[in-house]
């Protein structure tokens, strides 16, 4: 039973940091047209890569469900590729954005399945 509740925050944390990742990518070029640029740091990039692997990792430790454990963490790594590679293409870009967008609904997904065992 405490591993549920370790895995349940886990993945709270997860969701949120994700879902602050697309709130984030999306409005860091209205504020830099305002002239606010300190959102664009690389170092809030990094904080959102740690904080989705420590998630993941402590979401995913001693897991039943498989498939939600492959699910994160190639979610992870293609979130991770797409924002180190988003200067490239732009493509990247949108990657990013469908990888946190699948980081979200996979915590949610593992959430449900936490409260039903």
């Amino acid at each position: 039973m405490t591993q549920t509740k370790k895995i349940y925050w886990a993945d709270k944390l997860g969701a949120i940091s994700a879902f602050l990742c697309i709130v984030h990518c999306l409005s860091v070029p209205a504020f830099l047209t305002m002239g606010i640029g300190f959102l664009e740091n690389p170092v809030i990039a990094y904080l959102f890569i740690f904080v989705a692997f420590i998630s993941i990792y402590n979401a995913t430790k001693g897991k039943i469900f498989k498939g939600i454990s492959i699910f994160l963490w190639v979610a992870f790594a293609g979130f991770v590729t797409s924002l180190l590679l988003e200067e490239r293409a732009e493509i990247f870009e949108y990657l990013m954005f469908f990888f946190s967008a699948s980081i979200v609904i996979g915590h949610i997904y593992n959430i449900r399945n936490c409260l039903k065992t």
